[in-house]
């Protein structure tokens, strides 16, 4: 038990949150909701809360999937709708919300249901004891066979967490690098009922029914990725690739070609006065420069620099007005162990397509409003960032423009990565250790 509170109050308590929910939400009568309603909701929850609550969970807590026995979600499913409504976790919410009387609820059972073995909640006994022998006699035995019922769940049934993973055997490389997945504990027969899908970081992703274990992934340009393992948009399972560079290094590719990329190989790249390239060099490596195409400026190495406390400045010059290239954009990525650090930035006139990504904490022009991120830099600027403590200050042109704290922390930073639209030049580049004053050692 939680609270010390009996089975009923937990259907209460989750009654009364899922009001709660659908007055925030907007639509009070559940019972209208559509599927459109639960996969909005479900959106919602996660940008909220960083917790992914598939659809039909979410049916499921409300009412709309009909159960044997009346569902109860695990804790972490409670948090997340917890924090939604303005608590900090579940057990805060019940014990801060007084219950409404129970005709006012918005989900009542027709008949009495016992609650999901998706968390486990023991009702008090109502026998009265005949003895106090008998009654430890009892309490013994009822102990000793929940145990064996319980060692023998966790050893036929074991925990999702448990039973299903995604592992990297190989996790770290050079550029390029194939990378071998495993995946453990997926039952054959479930995975052919609904399938798994892979998306390995890269903007590419696969789908398996289960039946096979082994995977290999080729990734073609360097730094760190977030391959994920999801069912039904539920996230199961995640693993980290990592391929390094020796100094910085360019790569081209090109926007709707997404079947290869050009390493363009320069020795002398970000020495002395070189700090770009030209079209001619660009389509020399393979790249047909009358398209659209962008070049990736990459320096990813372990870094020993803390990435929710640095200062982070560079100064570039975008491309201008070219064959394939309107919006003169450019993108820096500050590469972390668990997370990352992303701002896009636009000419004014296309800020339908900036992004800005702060770890957990992601936007995007198309739903959110970053004007502050309209900028023309084809005849230069300079971007920067400053983290300290996990509350990030962005800059644009030495004037501060946005300001954002963020949970998740991005632990040590793995690399640095610039990209242009066409042709654009680094000038500067400039990343030190708020706390420790290490610098990195791809600054020039």
């Amino acid at each position: 038990m939680e609270n010390g509170q009996g089975q009923a109050s937990y259907l209460d308590n989750l009654d009364h949150g899922c009001q709660l929910i659908s007055e925030i939400y907007g639509k009070q009568d559940i019972a209208t909701w559509t599927n459109s309603d639960y996969i909005k909701l479900s959106n919602i929850l996660y940008k909220k809360t960083s917790v992914q609550i598939s659809p039909n969970t979410l049916k499921r807590i409300f009412g709309k999937i009909k159960t044997d026995a009346r569902y109860y979600p695990q804790k972490a499913t409670r948090d997340a709708l917890a924090i939604y409504i303005g608590f900090k976790d579940w057990d805060h919410f019940t014990n801060s919300q007084p219950l409404p009387v129970a005709d006012s609820l918005l989900i009542t059972p027709t008949r009495e249901l016992p609650l999901t073995i998706d968390e486990p909640i023991y009702p008090a006994k109502n026998k009265a004891k005949k003895g106090w022998k008998k009654g430890i006699f009892w309490g013994i035995a009822i102990f000793l066979a929940g145990l064996f019922i319980f060692l023998l769940r966790e050893k036929i049934f074991p925990s999702k967490a448990e039973q299903v993973s995604l592992i990297c055997k190989n996790p770290v490389g050079e550029n390029p690098h194939s990378a071998v997945f495993v995946l453990r504990g997926i039952s054959r027969n479930d995975g052919e009922s609904t399938p798994y899908v892979i998306e390995f970081g890269d903007g590419k992703k696969m789908t398996t029914n289960g039946t096979d274990s082994l995977f290999s992934h080729y990734y073609e340009q360097p730094g760190r990725y977030f391959a994920v393992l999801k069912r039904l948009d539920q996230v199961l399972g995640t693993a980290t690739v990592y391929l390094k560079t020796n100094g910085w290094t360019a790569t081209a590719h090109m926007m709707y070609d997404t079947t290869r990329v050009y390493p363009i190989d320069f020795p002398d790249l970000f020495k002395g006065s070189r700090y770009s390239l030209s079209a001619t060099e660009v389509a020399q490596a393979g790249v047909d420069t009358s398209r659209t195409f962008l070049v990736d400026f990459d320096n990813s190495h372990i870094t020993n620099i803390d990435g929710d406390n640095f200062e982070f400045s560079t100064r570039v010059a975008t491309s201008h007005d070219r064959p394939g290239v309107r919006c003169s954009q450019v993108r820096v990525i500050l590469h972390g162990e668990s997370s990352s650090h992303l701002i896009t930035v636009m000419k004014p006139g296309c800020l339908h397509w900036t992004t800005a990504h702060f770890s957990e904490i992601k936007k995007q022009g198309k739903v959110d409003n970053l004007d502050f991120l309209g900028a023309d830099f084809s005849k230069g600027g300079t971007i920067g960032l400053k983290v300290v403590n996990k509350h990030a200050v962005l800059y644009l042109n030495d004037k501060k423009v946005f300001s954002i704290h963020y949970k998740q922390p991005l632990k040590q930073i793995y690399g640095v990565e610039i990209t242009f639209a066409g042709i654009g030049t680094v000038y500067s580049v400039s990343l030190k250790d708020i706390k420790t004053g290490k610098k990195f050692d791809g600054n020039f």
